[in-house]
């Protein structure tokens, strides 16, 4: 799972028919969640055939983001459901992001999709296919005098280690920008830097 991520999604908030009954704790807390976790990028954990065991890394997932510790278990489990899609994910290359097409193509055609520009909105996969939906829909409703609610909420600002990643990139490209053709991956690209700057 070297290049693998994954997207967790609370169904029960996002579509109304994978609503539970109101099944609430003496804290009024609701006891059941309906959710789906997404794996991109994870051939290896579509070769595992036990529905169980990808529940498990699943929930290590889940556990690991809500920074909730162990406290999940496959006993607390009420349905699982598997579907395995090998290769079913696109794979980004460098530079790759720069042939992206608006979401207005020209008068009258519209496109979304995880492949599309989201005009500086700084989210991927899943969730770019979302924003340049709802970034088409407020195209198409300006385009044609419609009153629609189409607002994008802000990604969440860099974590202090992208951020660092960040300036690094941009410091080296400012040392020695990178060749015109595909660029090599950045360790790569950082090793020839380093051994040009002591020949």
């Amino acid at each position: 799972l070297k290049e693998a991520g994954f997207c967790i999604y609370d169904l029960q908030r996002l579509h109304d028919e994978f609503k539970v009954g109101a099944q609430d704790n003496k804290d009024g807390i609701e006891e059941t969640a309906v959710l789906e976790i997404d794996f991109f990028r994870a051939d290896s954990l579509a070769d595992i055939e036990d529905d169980n065991e990808v529940a498990k890394i699943a929930l290590k997932a889940v556990a690991s983001v809500l920074n909730i510790g162990s406290e999940l278990t496959n006993a607390e489990i009420v349905d699982v459901a598997v579907v395995r899609a090998r290769k079913a994910v696109s794979h980004f290359a460098p530079k790759s992001a720069s042939y992206s097409p608006p979401v207005k193509i020209t008068d009258g055609v519209f496109m979304c999709g995880d492949w599309i520009d989201r005009s500086g909105h700084a989210s991927w996969s899943t969730e770019k296919a979302v924003v340049t939906g709802r970034q088409a829909a407020a195209a198409i409703a300006s385009d044609w005098k419609l009153s629609i609610e189409a607002d994008v909420i802000p990604a969440a600002p860099d974590t202090p280690q992208l951020s660092a990643l960040r300036q690094t990139a941009q410091l080296l490209r400012s040392v020695r920008p990178p060749p015109k053709e595909i660029p090599p991956s950045p360790w790569a690209f950082v090793k020839d830097v380093l051994d040009s700057r002591y020949q």
